[in-house]
């Protein structure tokens, strides 16, 4: 699961978009699947996911959706970030700030190789840790 929590008024969450909507679909088919939390008014999300044609679910909330921001242990939500789970739905990485294609791809193939049963679970985090900071020291 790709969990992305995000506002309508955040630059770097309308950015990410379209690379969210490219992950649902080419991601749907190898089990992970797109779920934006929206931390905003009901109407305005409605509005912008009209708007933008956001076609993965989407879920609204204002104090519930920080709520579940600090359940995973972002307790003053920076936006956007996103959260990728396992198959079994244990938290393999939270990635803060606006997601491109390199670190999707690079968190994605770890967590497939995690539900594959080809790592396990902490070495997997390592790998993205490191693989993240290769990713940033090129930049």
């Amino acid at each position: 699961m790709i969990i992305n929590f995000w506002a309508t008024w955040c630059a770097p969450c309308r950015s990410e978009i379209p690379l969210l909507e490219t992950l649902h679909a080419e991601w749907a088919g190898r089990g992970a699947s797109v779920v934006g939390i929206a931390v905003d008014h009901r109407d305005e999300v409605l509005e912008f996911a009209d708007r933008f044609k956001i076609s993965y679910p989407l879920l609204i909330g204002e104090q519930d959706a920080l709520d579940a921001a600090a359940s995973f242990g972002v307790a003053s939500p920076v936006f956007p970030f996103t959260v990728f789970t396992d198959r079994r739905g244990d938290v393999v990485a939270l990635f803060i700030g606006e997601l491109h294609q390199p670190q999707a791809e690079l968190i994605l193939s770890q967590v497939q190789q995690l539900n594959d049963g080809q790592i396990e679970l902490p070495a997997a985090r390592r790998a993205i840790t490191a693989g993240l900071s290769a990713l940033h020291s090129s930049t």
